[in-house]
Protein backbone atom coordinates (compact mmCIF):
# COMPACT_ATOMS: atom_id res chain seq x y z
CA UNK A 1 0.00 0.00 0.00
CA UNK A 2 1.64 3.02 -0.92
CA UNK A 3 1.99 5.82 1.76
CA UNK A 4 2.12 9.89 1.05
CA UNK A 5 2.94 11.95 3.87
CA UNK A 6 4.05 15.81 4.10
CA UNK A 7 5.74 16.21 7.56
CA UNK A 8 5.87 19.46 9.54
CA UNK A 9 7.83 20.24 12.74
CA UNK A 10 6.20 21.60 15.64
CA UNK A 11 8.63 23.39 17.67
CA UNK A 12 7.97 24.65 21.29
CA UNK A 13 5.53 27.30 21.38
CA UNK A 14 3.80 26.41 18.39
CA UNK A 15 0.20 25.86 18.71
CA UNK A 16 -1.80 24.22 16.02
CA UNK A 17 -5.45 25.23 15.02
CA UNK A 18 -8.70 23.72 16.08
CA UNK A 19 -10.49 21.57 13.31
CA UNK A 20 -12.79 23.82 12.69
CA UNK A 21 -10.16 26.34 11.54
CA UNK A 22 -8.06 24.00 9.69
CA UNK A 23 -10.78 22.47 7.75
CA UNK A 24 -13.00 25.86 7.35
CA UNK A 25 -14.83 25.66 4.23
CA UNK A 26 -13.01 22.60 3.14
CA UNK A 27 -14.52 19.55 3.41
CA UNK A 28 -16.07 17.41 6.02
CA UNK A 29 -14.27 15.87 9.00
CA UNK A 30 -13.81 13.86 12.73
CA UNK A 31 -11.41 13.66 15.46
CA UNK A 32 -10.38 10.94 17.29
CA UNK A 33 -7.40 10.83 20.31
CA UNK A 34 -5.02 7.38 20.47
CA UNK A 35 -1.65 6.49 22.28
CA UNK A 36 0.19 4.24 20.29
CA UNK A 37 3.76 2.31 21.74
CA UNK A 38 6.79 1.37 18.81
CA UNK A 39 9.06 -0.46 19.32
CA UNK A 40 11.80 -0.24 16.10
CA UNK A 41 14.32 -2.16 14.68
CA UNK A 42 17.37 -1.90 12.61
CA UNK A 43 20.97 -2.95 11.79
CA UNK A 44 23.45 -1.61 14.54
CA UNK A 45 24.78 0.82 12.53
CA UNK A 46 20.92 2.28 11.17
CA UNK A 47 21.33 0.95 7.51
CA UNK A 48 17.24 1.09 7.53
CA UNK A 49 16.43 4.62 8.92
CA UNK A 50 20.11 6.11 6.57
CA UNK A 51 18.26 4.46 3.26
CA UNK A 52 14.69 5.80 4.32
CA UNK A 53 13.39 2.62 5.28
CA UNK A 54 11.48 1.25 8.83
CA UNK A 55 10.95 -1.81 10.33
CA UNK A 56 8.71 -1.75 13.68
CA UNK A 57 6.31 -3.13 15.86
CA UNK A 58 3.23 -0.45 16.91
CA UNK A 59 0.53 -1.15 19.46
CA UNK A 60 -2.70 -0.39 17.16
CA UNK A 61 -1.44 -2.07 14.19
CA UNK A 62 1.05 -4.54 15.25
CA UNK A 63 4.00 -5.03 12.70
CA UNK A 64 5.20 -2.73 9.71
CA UNK A 65 7.86 -2.41 6.88
CA UNK A 66 7.83 0.97 5.15
CA UNK A 67 10.18 1.20 1.96
CA UNK A 68 11.01 4.70 0.55
CA UNK A 69 10.06 5.44 -2.91
CA UNK A 70 10.64 9.00 -3.32
CA UNK A 71 10.51 12.21 -1.83
CA UNK A 72 10.13 15.74 -2.82
CA UNK A 73 10.72 18.18 0.12
CA UNK A 74 8.76 17.73 2.92
CA UNK A 75 6.21 15.10 1.52
CA UNK A 76 7.64 11.28 1.78
CA UNK A 77 6.34 9.04 -0.73
CA UNK A 78 6.78 5.07 0.94
CA UNK A 79 5.56 1.44 0.15
CA UNK A 80 4.12 0.65 3.50
CA UNK A 81 3.90 -3.78 3.99
CA UNK A 82 2.17 -4.76 7.11
CA UNK A 83 2.71 -8.18 8.80
CA UNK A 84 1.56 -10.53 11.41
CA UNK A 85 3.20 -11.59 14.29
CA UNK A 86 4.13 -11.57 18.13
CA UNK A 87 5.74 -8.10 19.24
CA UNK A 88 8.74 -9.88 20.81
CA UNK A 89 10.60 -10.40 17.06
CA UNK A 90 10.46 -9.20 13.64
CA UNK A 91 8.61 -11.65 11.79
CA UNK A 92 10.45 -13.72 9.28
CA UNK A 93 8.38 -12.37 6.33
CA UNK A 94 9.45 -8.69 7.85
CA UNK A 95 13.27 -9.18 7.74
CA UNK A 96 13.39 -10.78 3.78
CA UNK A 97 11.84 -7.48 2.60
CA UNK A 98 14.77 -5.38 4.09
CA UNK A 99 17.43 -7.81 3.23
CA UNK A 100 18.74 -5.93 0.62
CA UNK A 101 19.86 -3.19 3.19
CA UNK A 102 20.04 -5.24 6.37
CA UNK A 103 22.12 -7.75 4.61
CA UNK A 104 24.15 -10.14 6.63
CA UNK A 105 24.24 -7.67 9.90
CA UNK A 106 22.17 -8.46 13.47
CA UNK A 107 18.60 -6.76 13.01
CA UNK A 108 18.38 -5.52 16.92
CA UNK A 109 15.61 -3.08 19.17
CA UNK A 110 16.95 0.34 18.10
CA UNK A 111 14.16 2.49 19.98
CA UNK A 112 11.22 3.10 21.73
CA UNK A 113 8.43 5.73 20.99
CA UNK A 114 5.56 6.57 22.77
CA UNK A 115 2.95 9.32 20.42
CA UNK A 116 -0.02 10.84 21.95
CA UNK A 117 -1.72 11.25 18.43
CA UNK A 118 -4.62 13.49 17.92
CA UNK A 119 -6.33 12.71 14.44
CA UNK A 120 -8.35 14.73 12.29
CA UNK A 121 -9.93 12.54 9.56
CA UNK A 122 -11.06 14.09 6.20
CA UNK A 123 -13.63 12.88 4.35
CA UNK A 124 -14.99 12.75 0.62
CA UNK A 125 -18.38 14.44 -1.07
CA UNK A 126 -18.67 10.49 -1.02
CA UNK A 127 -17.52 9.89 2.76
CA UNK A 128 -14.37 8.45 2.12
CA UNK A 129 -11.51 9.21 4.00
CA UNK A 130 -9.36 10.96 1.94
CA UNK A 131 -6.77 12.80 3.84
CA UNK A 132 -5.85 11.96 7.75
CA UNK A 133 -3.97 15.01 9.58
CA UNK A 134 -2.05 13.51 12.71
CA UNK A 135 -0.92 15.79 15.86
CA UNK A 136 1.30 13.97 17.24
CA UNK A 137 3.45 14.53 21.04
CA UNK A 138 6.33 12.08 20.83
CA UNK A 139 8.56 10.38 23.67
CA UNK A 140 11.20 8.85 22.37
CA UNK A 141 14.07 6.30 24.23
CA UNK A 142 16.96 5.02 22.63
CA UNK A 143 19.00 2.36 24.00
CA UNK A 144 17.11 2.89 27.32
CA UNK A 145 18.34 6.22 27.62
CA UNK A 146 16.08 9.27 29.28
CA UNK A 147 13.38 9.96 26.73
CA UNK A 148 13.25 12.70 23.98
CA UNK A 149 10.26 14.58 23.52
CA UNK A 150 9.21 16.48 20.05
CA UNK A 151 6.38 17.47 18.26
CA UNK A 152 5.15 17.07 14.73
CA UNK A 153 2.18 17.06 12.42
CA UNK A 154 2.06 14.59 9.09
CA UNK A 155 -0.65 14.82 6.28
CA UNK A 156 -1.44 11.54 5.16
CA UNK A 157 -3.01 11.29 1.83
CA UNK A 158 -4.21 8.45 -0.32
CA UNK A 159 -3.71 8.65 -3.84
CA UNK A 160 -7.07 9.15 -5.00
CA UNK A 161 -7.14 12.29 -2.77
CA UNK A 162 -7.54 15.95 -4.05
CA UNK A 163 -3.84 17.67 -4.43
CA UNK A 164 -5.27 21.14 -3.87
CA UNK A 165 -7.22 19.62 -0.77
CA UNK A 166 -3.86 19.16 0.87
CA UNK A 167 -2.00 21.83 -0.25
CA UNK A 168 -4.10 23.94 1.35
CA UNK A 169 -3.82 21.98 4.77
CA UNK A 170 -0.34 22.23 4.52
CA UNK A 171 -0.64 25.88 3.78
CA UNK A 172 -2.62 26.53 6.70
CA UNK A 173 -0.39 24.59 8.83
CA UNK A 174 2.38 26.78 8.25
CA UNK A 175 0.65 29.66 8.53
CA UNK A 176 -0.17 28.48 12.39
CA UNK A 177 3.64 27.77 12.49
CA UNK A 178 4.58 24.98 11.33
CA UNK A 179 7.31 24.36 9.70
CA UNK A 180 9.40 21.75 7.12
CA UNK A 181 12.59 23.21 7.37
CA UNK A 182 14.11 19.58 8.60
CA UNK A 183 11.48 17.14 7.80
CA UNK A 184 12.16 13.39 8.86
CA UNK A 185 10.40 10.63 9.90
CA UNK A 186 9.86 10.08 13.17
CA UNK A 187 12.14 6.88 13.86
CA UNK A 188 14.88 9.65 12.30
CA UNK A 189 14.31 12.13 14.34
CA UNK A 190 14.45 10.10 17.60
CA UNK A 191 17.84 8.78 16.78
CA UNK A 192 19.76 12.55 16.29
CA UNK A 193 22.51 12.66 13.61
CA UNK A 194 23.34 9.12 13.29
CA UNK A 195 20.19 8.47 11.24
CA UNK A 196 21.18 11.55 8.66
CA UNK A 197 24.51 10.08 8.14
CA UNK A 198 24.63 8.92 4.02
CA UNK A 199 22.82 5.53 3.50
CA UNK A 200 25.44 2.51 2.39
CA UNK A 201 24.93 3.00 -0.95
CA UNK A 202 25.94 6.50 -2.11
CA UNK A 203 23.87 8.44 -4.25
CA UNK A 204 25.28 8.60 -7.49
CA UNK A 205 26.67 11.65 -8.84
CA UNK A 206 26.75 12.45 -12.83
CA UNK A 207 30.12 12.67 -14.05
CA UNK A 208 30.93 15.64 -16.62
CA UNK A 209 33.57 16.55 -18.64
CA UNK A 210 35.99 16.89 -15.98
CA UNK A 211 35.55 13.35 -14.09
CA UNK A 212 37.86 11.31 -13.70
CA UNK A 213 38.50 7.51 -14.38
CA UNK A 214 37.51 6.80 -10.50
CA UNK A 215 34.08 8.83 -10.67
CA UNK A 216 33.16 7.20 -14.23
CA UNK A 217 33.21 4.02 -12.44
CA UNK A 218 32.11 4.81 -9.07
CA UNK A 219 28.60 6.61 -10.69
CA UNK A 220 28.30 3.66 -12.84
CA UNK A 221 29.06 1.24 -9.78
CA UNK A 222 26.56 2.74 -7.53
CA UNK A 223 24.01 3.47 -9.97
CA UNK A 224 23.15 -0.23 -10.96
CA UNK A 225 24.00 -1.12 -7.12
CA UNK A 226 21.16 0.94 -6.24
CA UNK A 227 18.57 0.10 -8.47
CA UNK A 228 19.26 -3.69 -8.02
CA UNK A 229 18.91 -2.81 -4.15
CA UNK A 230 15.36 -0.62 -4.70
CA UNK A 231 13.72 -3.53 -6.43
CA UNK A 232 15.18 -6.12 -4.35
CA UNK A 233 11.99 -5.85 -2.09
CA UNK A 234 9.66 -4.89 -5.76
CA UNK A 235 10.78 -8.39 -6.66
CA UNK A 236 10.09 -10.51 -3.30
CA UNK A 237 7.11 -9.12 -3.23
CA UNK A 238 5.79 -9.82 -6.46
CA UNK A 239 2.71 -7.98 -7.48
CA UNK A 240 4.45 -5.67 -9.97
CA UNK A 241 6.48 -7.57 -12.49
CA UNK A 242 8.13 -4.18 -13.35
CA UNK A 243 10.23 -4.93 -10.10
CA UNK A 244 12.09 -8.03 -11.70
CA UNK A 245 12.54 -6.30 -15.11
CA UNK A 246 14.18 -3.24 -13.55
CA UNK A 247 16.12 -6.01 -11.18
CA UNK A 248 17.03 -7.61 -14.39
CA UNK A 249 18.07 -4.73 -16.16
CA UNK A 250 20.55 -3.58 -13.07
CA UNK A 251 22.09 -6.91 -13.22
CA UNK A 252 22.66 -6.35 -16.74
CA UNK A 253 23.92 -2.90 -16.77
CA UNK A 254 26.39 -3.99 -14.39
CA UNK A 255 27.58 -6.91 -15.98
CA UNK A 256 28.05 -4.42 -18.93
CA UNK A 257 29.89 -1.70 -17.56
CA UNK A 258 32.07 -3.72 -15.57
CA UNK A 259 32.77 -5.02 -18.76
CA UNK A 260 33.03 -2.05 -20.92
CA UNK A 261 35.79 -0.21 -17.90
CA UNK A 262 37.40 -3.54 -17.67
CA UNK A 263 40.85 -1.92 -19.00
CA UNK A 264 40.37 0.41 -16.41
CA UNK A 265 39.46 -1.84 -13.75
CA UNK A 266 41.38 -4.62 -11.38
CA UNK A 267 40.31 -7.70 -12.54
CA UNK A 268 40.88 -10.21 -10.13
CA UNK A 269 38.31 -8.46 -8.79
CA UNK A 270 35.68 -7.37 -11.44
CA UNK A 271 35.43 -10.41 -13.23
CA UNK A 272 34.26 -12.93 -10.30
CA UNK A 273 31.63 -10.18 -9.29
CA UNK A 274 30.33 -10.09 -13.20
CA UNK A 275 30.07 -14.24 -12.96
CA UNK A 276 27.94 -13.75 -9.67
CA UNK A 277 25.70 -11.15 -11.62
CA UNK A 278 25.49 -13.48 -14.53
CA UNK A 279 24.07 -16.16 -12.00
CA UNK A 280 21.53 -13.76 -10.59
CA UNK A 281 20.35 -12.34 -14.03
CA UNK A 282 19.85 -15.96 -15.14
CA UNK A 283 17.04 -16.58 -12.44
CA UNK A 284 15.41 -13.12 -12.47
CA UNK A 285 15.32 -13.49 -16.72
CA UNK A 286 13.77 -16.81 -16.28
CA UNK A 287 10.93 -14.81 -14.31
CA UNK A 288 11.20 -11.61 -16.83
CA UNK A 289 10.55 -14.06 -19.84
CA UNK A 290 7.46 -15.20 -18.74
CA UNK A 291 6.03 -12.10 -17.72
CA UNK A 292 6.97 -10.94 -21.27
CA UNK A 293 5.35 -13.94 -22.94
CA UNK A 294 2.33 -13.34 -20.61
CA UNK A 295 1.32 -9.97 -21.29
CA UNK A 296 1.80 -11.04 -25.76
CA UNK A 297 -0.10 -13.77 -25.07
CA UNK A 298 -2.77 -11.83 -23.25
CA UNK A 299 -2.59 -9.33 -26.08
CA UNK A 300 -3.02 -12.14 -29.34
CA UNK A 301 -5.48 -13.68 -27.37
CA UNK A 302 -8.02 -10.58 -27.57
CA UNK A 303 -8.17 -11.09 -31.32
CA UNK A 304 -9.64 -14.75 -30.83
CA UNK A 305 -12.76 -16.08 -30.92
CA UNK A 306 -15.18 -16.75 -27.78
CA UNK A 307 -15.37 -20.38 -27.99
CA UNK A 308 -11.54 -20.41 -28.64
CA UNK A 309 -9.92 -17.72 -25.85
CA UNK A 310 -10.73 -20.46 -23.29
CA UNK A 311 -8.56 -22.22 -24.50
CA UNK A 312 -5.70 -19.80 -25.19
CA UNK A 313 -6.41 -19.14 -21.12
CA UNK A 314 -5.67 -22.91 -20.56
CA UNK A 315 -2.20 -21.55 -22.16
CA UNK A 316 -2.26 -18.94 -20.36
CA UNK A 317 -2.80 -20.66 -16.90
CA UNK A 318 0.07 -23.25 -17.84
CA UNK A 319 2.61 -20.56 -18.47
CA UNK A 320 1.87 -18.74 -15.28
CA UNK A 321 2.25 -22.26 -12.93
CA UNK A 322 5.95 -21.82 -14.70
CA UNK A 323 6.18 -18.45 -13.86
CA UNK A 324 5.33 -19.30 -10.12
CA UNK A 325 8.06 -22.35 -9.92
CA UNK A 326 10.70 -19.78 -11.76
CA UNK A 327 9.69 -16.72 -8.94
CA UNK A 328 10.29 -19.58 -6.04
CA UNK A 329 13.28 -20.62 -7.34
CA UNK A 330 14.55 -16.77 -7.60
CA UNK A 331 13.19 -15.97 -3.98
CA UNK A 332 14.95 -19.47 -2.96
CA UNK A 333 18.52 -17.87 -4.48
CA UNK A 334 17.67 -14.26 -3.09
CA UNK A 335 17.18 -15.94 0.56
CA UNK A 336 20.62 -17.52 0.17
CA UNK A 337 23.64 -16.74 1.61
CA UNK A 338 25.51 -16.46 -1.87
CA UNK A 339 22.81 -13.68 -3.02
CA UNK A 340 23.40 -11.66 0.35
CA UNK A 341 27.40 -11.99 -0.28
CA UNK A 342 26.88 -11.11 -3.21
CA UNK A 343 24.92 -7.99 -1.85
CA UNK A 344 27.59 -7.05 -0.03
CA UNK A 345 30.13 -7.13 -2.32
CA UNK A 346 28.53 -4.71 -5.08
CA UNK A 347 28.08 -2.11 -1.92
CA UNK A 348 31.42 -2.65 -1.18
CA UNK A 349 31.79 -2.04 -4.97
CA UNK A 350 29.58 1.13 -4.92
CA UNK A 351 31.38 2.62 -2.00
CA UNK A 352 35.02 2.41 -3.43
CA UNK A 353 35.03 0.22 -7.08
CA UNK A 354 38.79 -0.73 -7.37
CA UNK A 355 40.19 0.48 -10.66
CA UNK A 356 43.80 -0.48 -11.81
CA UNK A 357 47.03 1.23 -10.07
CA UNK A 358 47.70 4.72 -11.13
CA UNK A 359 43.95 4.99 -13.62
CA UNK A 360 41.11 6.05 -10.97
CA UNK A 361 42.50 10.11 -10.95
CA UNK A 362 43.45 10.37 -14.54
CA UNK A 363 41.19 12.64 -16.68
CA UNK A 364 37.78 10.26 -17.96
CA UNK A 365 37.68 12.30 -21.08
CA UNK A 366 41.12 10.88 -22.53
CA UNK A 367 39.82 7.55 -21.88
CA UNK A 368 36.29 7.08 -22.97
CA UNK A 369 36.36 7.24 -26.56
CA UNK A 370 38.39 3.95 -26.88
CA UNK A 371 36.45 2.40 -24.27
CA UNK A 372 33.32 2.50 -26.16
CA UNK A 373 34.54 2.00 -29.16
CA UNK A 374 35.47 -1.55 -28.47
CA UNK A 375 31.51 -2.62 -28.31
CA UNK A 376 30.73 -0.58 -31.18
CA UNK A 377 33.48 -2.40 -33.37
CA UNK A 378 32.17 -5.88 -32.36
CA UNK A 379 28.73 -4.70 -33.14
CA UNK A 380 29.93 -3.60 -36.76
CA UNK A 381 31.56 -6.99 -37.11
CA UNK A 382 28.47 -9.01 -35.74
CA UNK A 383 26.56 -7.33 -38.50
CA UNK A 384 29.40 -7.58 -41.47
CA UNK A 385 29.82 -11.50 -40.66
CA UNK A 386 25.71 -12.10 -40.78
CA UNK A 387 24.65 -13.84 -44.29
CA UNK A 388 21.83 -12.71 -46.36
CA UNK A 389 19.19 -14.18 -44.24
CA UNK A 390 20.52 -14.66 -40.53
CA UNK A 391 19.13 -17.05 -38.65
CA UNK A 392 17.08 -16.16 -35.67
CA UNK A 393 20.20 -16.73 -33.29
CA UNK A 394 22.06 -14.31 -35.60
CA UNK A 395 19.80 -11.91 -35.14
CA UNK A 396 20.05 -12.02 -31.27
CA UNK A 397 23.53 -12.52 -31.13
CA UNK A 398 23.38 -9.01 -32.95
CA UNK A 399 20.37 -7.49 -30.03
CA UNK A 400 23.18 -8.55 -27.61
CA UNK A 401 25.96 -6.83 -29.26
CA UNK A 402 23.49 -4.11 -29.99
CA UNK A 403 22.88 -3.45 -26.58
CA UNK A 404 26.04 -3.29 -24.88
CA UNK A 405 27.09 -0.60 -27.40
CA UNK A 406 24.08 1.45 -26.11
CA UNK A 407 24.97 0.44 -22.55
CA UNK A 408 28.82 1.16 -23.14
CA UNK A 409 27.65 4.74 -25.16
CA UNK A 410 24.87 5.77 -21.93
CA UNK A 411 27.65 5.33 -19.62
CA UNK A 412 30.26 7.35 -21.49
CA UNK A 413 27.74 10.21 -22.72
CA UNK A 414 27.47 12.79 -19.68
CA UNK A 415 31.53 13.50 -20.42
CA UNK A 416 31.45 11.96 -24.46
CA UNK A 417 28.80 14.70 -24.86
CA UNK A 418 25.56 14.20 -26.89
CA UNK A 419 26.47 12.51 -29.77
CA UNK A 420 27.32 9.17 -27.94
CA UNK A 421 24.00 9.86 -26.05
CA UNK A 422 22.12 10.11 -30.01
CA UNK A 423 23.78 7.06 -30.68
CA UNK A 424 22.52 5.53 -27.65
CA UNK A 425 18.78 5.92 -28.36
CA UNK A 426 19.42 4.46 -32.00
CA UNK A 427 20.78 1.48 -30.50
CA UNK A 428 18.21 1.43 -28.07
CA UNK A 429 15.79 1.46 -31.44
CA UNK A 430 17.67 -1.06 -33.10
CA UNK A 431 17.65 -3.26 -29.52
CA UNK A 432 13.84 -3.23 -29.34
CA UNK A 433 13.01 -3.88 -32.59
CA UNK A 434 15.45 -7.65 -32.47
CA UNK A 435 13.96 -7.40 -29.04
CA UNK A 436 10.48 -8.24 -29.97
CA UNK A 437 11.96 -10.09 -32.92
CA UNK A 438 13.54 -12.74 -30.10
CA UNK A 439 10.01 -12.38 -28.45
CA UNK A 440 8.19 -13.71 -31.20
CA UNK A 441 10.81 -16.62 -31.66
CA UNK A 442 10.27 -17.70 -28.59
CA UNK A 443 6.20 -17.42 -28.40
CA UNK A 444 6.02 -19.56 -31.13
CA UNK A 445 8.99 -22.07 -29.91
CA UNK A 446 6.67 -22.26 -26.49
CA UNK A 447 3.33 -22.46 -27.82
CA UNK A 448 4.42 -25.35 -30.23
CA UNK A 449 6.02 -27.12 -27.68
CA UNK A 450 3.04 -26.89 -24.81
CA UNK A 451 0.59 -27.99 -27.42
CA UNK A 452 1.86 -31.61 -27.57
CA UNK A 453 0.38 -31.76 -24.00
CA UNK A 454 -3.11 -31.20 -25.26
CA UNK A 455 -3.86 -34.07 -28.48
CA UNK A 456 -7.33 -34.49 -28.47
CA UNK A 457 -8.89 -31.08 -27.66
CA UNK A 458 -8.45 -27.82 -29.43
CA UNK A 459 -5.85 -26.34 -28.11
CA UNK A 460 -3.47 -27.35 -30.35
CA UNK A 461 -5.32 -25.50 -33.13
CA UNK A 462 -5.98 -22.29 -30.98
CA UNK A 463 -1.85 -22.23 -30.32
CA UNK A 464 -1.28 -22.45 -33.93
CA UNK A 465 -3.34 -19.66 -34.71
CA UNK A 466 -1.86 -17.78 -31.86
CA UNK A 467 1.60 -19.21 -33.01
CA UNK A 468 0.73 -17.52 -36.41
CA UNK A 469 -0.05 -14.14 -35.29
CA UNK A 470 3.48 -14.02 -33.56
CA UNK A 471 4.78 -15.69 -36.40
CA UNK A 472 3.51 -12.45 -38.77
CA UNK A 473 5.49 -10.29 -36.26
CA UNK A 474 8.42 -12.60 -36.86
CA UNK A 475 8.61 -11.69 -40.25
CA UNK A 476 7.90 -8.02 -40.32
CA UNK A 477 10.74 -7.14 -37.59
CA UNK A 478 13.03 -9.39 -39.71
CA UNK A 479 11.96 -7.42 -42.87
CA UNK A 480 12.89 -4.31 -41.19
CA UNK A 481 15.40 -4.01 -38.39
CA UNK A 482 18.00 -3.18 -40.64
CA UNK A 483 16.55 0.31 -41.35
CA UNK A 484 17.18 0.89 -37.26
CA UNK A 485 20.87 -0.30 -38.21
CA UNK A 486 21.33 2.52 -41.04
CA UNK A 487 19.97 5.00 -38.77
CA UNK A 488 22.41 3.99 -35.75
CA UNK A 489 25.13 3.31 -38.06
CA UNK A 490 25.56 6.86 -38.81
CA UNK A 491 25.94 7.96 -35.34
CA UNK A 492 28.33 5.58 -33.90
CA UNK A 493 31.86 5.48 -34.51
Amino acid sequence: MEEREVKLRLRPGVRLPTPETLLDGLAPWSVDTVEQHAVYFDTPDLALTRAGASLRYRSDDGWTVKIPRSRDGSTFVRDEYPFVGPPDAPPRAALDLVRAWTRSRPVVEIARLDTKRRKIHVYDKRGEPVVEVDADDVAASVDGGTATRFREVEIESKPDADPRLVKTLVARLRKSGADDDDPMPKIARALGPRASEPPDIPRPTTPGPKSTVGDLVQASVAGGVRRLVENDPVVRVGENPEGVHQARVATRRLRSDLRTLRPDLDTDWSEPLRGELRWLGELLGRVRDADVLLGLLADKAQALDDDEQGHAHDLIDRLRVMRGRDHTNLLDAMRSERYIALLDRLVDAARAPRVRSGMSGKPASKLVGRLARRPVRRLRRQIRSLPETPAASELHEVRKRAKQARYALEAVSPISGKSAARAARRLADLQEALGEHQDAVIAVAWLRDAARDYAGTDTPFVAGRLSGAFDADRLRLRAHWRTYWKRAKRLVA
